[in-house]
């Protein structure tokens, strides 16, 4: 596997920017909109003042704005502010999945001493966005690795996730197995490799299920990562 300067979670750590300025360029915009008719109220009164100073026979005449134009910034105002504070949200969102990715970077780091070759955010074909962790053991064998930075307790039925906070059970937003075989898939494509091992790794959560393997896929918590890709080769 050629070494590649992308660091773990590099890729997402980008997209969290991204999303940070466009929620700085929401809110700001925010603010001009209601700024803007007050701006083109006091400059209307200045023109009208400069045109009754030209003509002093004239009395000045009183300018006002519609009450709608008012209303209609106010509205678009807060449709921006709530534009940018989902925006905001989602860069949290991704920061805290780099993170995740960044721990299970340095969980798995040992590995490369042991002649394991790790490749960072990998891009993917087929709208599949990127691979968090691609890793080829000694033996040859290739593993992609899909960090999760869920917090709680995951648990199965048997044939999904799902995440158990307190006495509570959540589904979780995506089908995880599925994605991480599609990027298996797809990896093995790129690479051009026999067989590609789907994880899904829990950098936050502990994992809770009879088996390491659900649906053809490992579900591990990140203390059990080394152990396992050790285990298998």
């Amino acid at each position: 596997m050629p070494k590649l300067d992308r660091k773990a979670g590099q890729n997402i750590r980008d997209l969290a920017v991204k999303r940070r300025i466009k929620a700085l360029t929401s809110f700001t915009s925010a603010g001009l909109v209601i700024f803007l008719p007050f701006f083109l109220s006091k400059a209307s009164e200045r023109f009208l003042k400069q045109i009754s100073s030209l003509n002093p026979s004239q009395p000045p005449q009183a300018f006002q704005l519609p009450i709608a134009l008012y209303i209609f910034s106010i509205v678009i105002a807060m449709g921006l502010v709530m534009n940018g504070t989902y925006l905001w949200k989602r860069a949290n969102h991704a920061d805290q999945g780099a993170r995740g990715e960044e721990d299970i970077a340095q969980a798995i780091a040992q590995l490369t001493q042991e002649g394991w070759q790790i490749e960072y955010g990998m891009r993917l074909g087929n709208k599949l966005g990127d691979a968090d962790i691609v890793c080829i053991s000694p033996q040859n064998k290739a593993y992609v690795i899909d960090v999760k930075s869920h917090r709680g307790e995951v648990i199965t039925d048997g044939q999904q996730l799902y995440r158990r906070v307190g006495n509570s059970k959540y589904s979780f937003e995506k089908n995880f197995l599925n994605q991480a075989k599609k990027q298996a898939l797809q990896v093995k494509k790129q690479k051009e490799l026999n067989f590609v091992t789907p994880i899904v790794a829990f950098s936050d959560a502990k994992v809770a299920i009879a088996s390491e393997k659900l649906q053809k896929v490992y579900v591990v918590e990140k203390s059990a990562l080394v152990l396992l890709l050790r285990s298998l080769g």
